[in-house]
């Protein structure tokens, strides 16, 4: 049996606990693109998640571990080998840290080594991305308002260009000779508009993070698409009456994934959540 490791990025609050959550549920119903081919061992933090999401909540950042891992045998619903694949959830503040210091921790190297895959995260509307300031219109305004704590945070697109960095020049071939792949997970999807849902995720990335389109466009060392997510299909914060609709139906058949489709050439919603993780390891 293969044995692959996927690897979990993205900042604080990005949804990557979550969608780790989302996703057993997923694998578990075999209903999707990707199976889980037996039961884990030990999968009692990503179990403490779904209960979270079936309470109808979104489960807290993590804040107590440095990091916890999912290790699950996988399998293609339309058949193939299994594989084994360890996906670890890394705090977003320690990959933040990672990038500000310019190092990274030996297990983390070890295991970024180890795969030929990753998810990299960035949530829309999240209170923790950080804008780049406009120096331009800025520096007057700032001049009277004094010293700003947030001038010194990071660009929250500029980490993620960083993180592209950090998988570039670590990431294995696939066992098929192929490029690493890449899927870029833009979470909380269902928030946008009608407009902005139509033109697809890269199409947002591309007009609210410029820099980091045009980093994952000129990207030759990776394969990259591009997903639209949103963990249960709705706003469980702001919606009462969404939520209570979805604690009384539970997780099955909530939550989907906006792909493209390359035959209709157009953006389309999927049920199946595991397609982040059943593109990168090729299922």
């Amino acid at each position: 049996m293969t044995r692959r490791s996927v690897i979990l990025m993205g900042g604080p609050d990005s949804g990557k606990t979550n969608f780790v959550g989302r996703l057993w549920h997923a694998l578990d119903a075999r209903a999707g693109a990707l199976h889980a081919a037996v039961q884990p061992e030990d999968i009692s933090f990503v179990l403490d998640t779904a209960d979270h999401l079936f309470e109808g909540h979104f489960a807290p950042r993590t804040e107590h571990a440095d990091r916890r891992d999912f290790e699950v045998t996988v399998v293609p619903a339309v058949g193939g080998d299994e594989t084994k694949i360890l996906i670890p959830d890394i705090r977003g503040e320690l990959w933040q840290r990672a990038v500000m210091d310019s190092e990274i921790s030996a297990d983390w190297m070890d295991e970024l080594e180890r795969a030929d895959g990753a998810l990299l995260f960035v949530r829309v509307n999240s209170d923790l991305n950080v804008s780049p300031l406009d120096w331009v219109t800025s520096q007057r305004l700032l001049q009277h308002v004094g010293a700003d704590e947030a001038r010194d945070k990071l660009p929250t697109q500029v980490m993620l260009i960083e993180l592209i960095r950090f998988l570039e020049l670590t990431l294995a071939d696939r066992p098929d000779g192929g490029k690493p792949r890449l899927s870029v997970v833009v979470s909380a999807w269902d928030l946008v508009d009608a407009e902005v849902r139509a033109a697809g995720p890269k199409a947002f990335i591309a007009r609210e993070y410029p820099m980091l389109g045009g980093r994952l466009n000129d990207t030759s060392r990776l394969d990259v698409r591009i997903f639209g997510l949103s963990v249960v299909g709705g706003d469980l914060t702001e919606d009462d009456d969404y939520r209570q609709e979805f604690m009384a139906a539970g997780l099955d058949g909530y939550g989907w994934v906006y792909a493209y489709d390359s035959v209709c050439n157009e953006w389309k919603c999927d049920a199946d959540v595991t397609l982040p993780v059943a593109w990168v390891v090729g299922a």
